[in-house]
């Protein structure tokens, strides 16, 4: 009996043991590439350059463009007059086309700055462009940059996007994807304009640009 139960211990230790090497290969395969992205961009804030390499999908790009949001947003303080009271939220919009899925949303969920708490808002007017703090323009509404900066002049909107020479033409922030990496360049004539007043932290990482001409 007690070599039977010997036994019975030392099948079950071995089993055990080979579910643990299966979840470890299984852990060894994981895309490590997307991981990497998402740490550098959401766990240390704008750190380095982050790497985006060609066979990393779409959405992956995204999520990790989403987190640069939520960090441009602590980097950034808004004035007093920005906001209605010291609980109005700040709110994160997307403008028209929307290629964050639910990253976005997920990413900001319970999340609050200088205990303003975030919000995720899709717009496709421009009078309702008035209501967001930071405002994300991606590269397929780009061409309607010139509309969407008359429909917020007078207040103090991030406005980020990816297009060609946006932060030049107007943009506040521009993602650049410049050899497999991803970087962002600041506008300060932008910044001026909407009376924003950006982190040195920030600004030192970044590719400092000014309006064309």
């Amino acid at each position: 009996m007690a070599l039977n139960h010997t036994a019975r211990l030392r099948a079950s230790s071995e089993q055990r043991r080979q579910r643990l090497r299966s979840l470890q290969a299984t852990h060894s395969r994981a895309p490590f590439v997307p991981f990497c992205a998402l740490a550098l961009a959401a766990l240390l804030p704008l750190a380095y350059p982050t790497p985006i390499r060609a066979q990393v999908s779409a959405s992956v790009e995204y999520q990790v463009k989403a987190a640069f949001l939520l960090n441009f947003a602590k980097f950034i303080e808004w004035p007093a007059n920005a906001f209605e009271s010291e609980k109005t939220p700040i709110t994160v919009c997307v403008f028209g086309y929307d290629p964050f899925g639910n990253a976005l949303d997920e990413l900001i969920k319970g999340k609050s700055i200088n205990n303003r708490e975030l919000l995720a808002r899709r717009v496709s007017h421009l009078p309702d462009l008035k209501t967001c703090e930071l405002l994300f323009v991606s590269e397929k509404e780009e061409k309607r940059l010139p509309e969407i900066l008359i429909g917020l002049r007078g207040t103090s909107t991030l406005v980020v996007g990816e297009g060609e020479d946006f932060a030049e033409r107007g943009g506040g922030v521009q993602f650049i994807l410049e050899a497999n990496r991803l970087r962002f360049a600041v506008n300060l004539d932008a910044i001026q304009r909407a009376h924003l007043t950006v982190s040195s932290k920030l600004l030192a990482l970044a590719k400092i640009v000014h309006d064309r001409g």
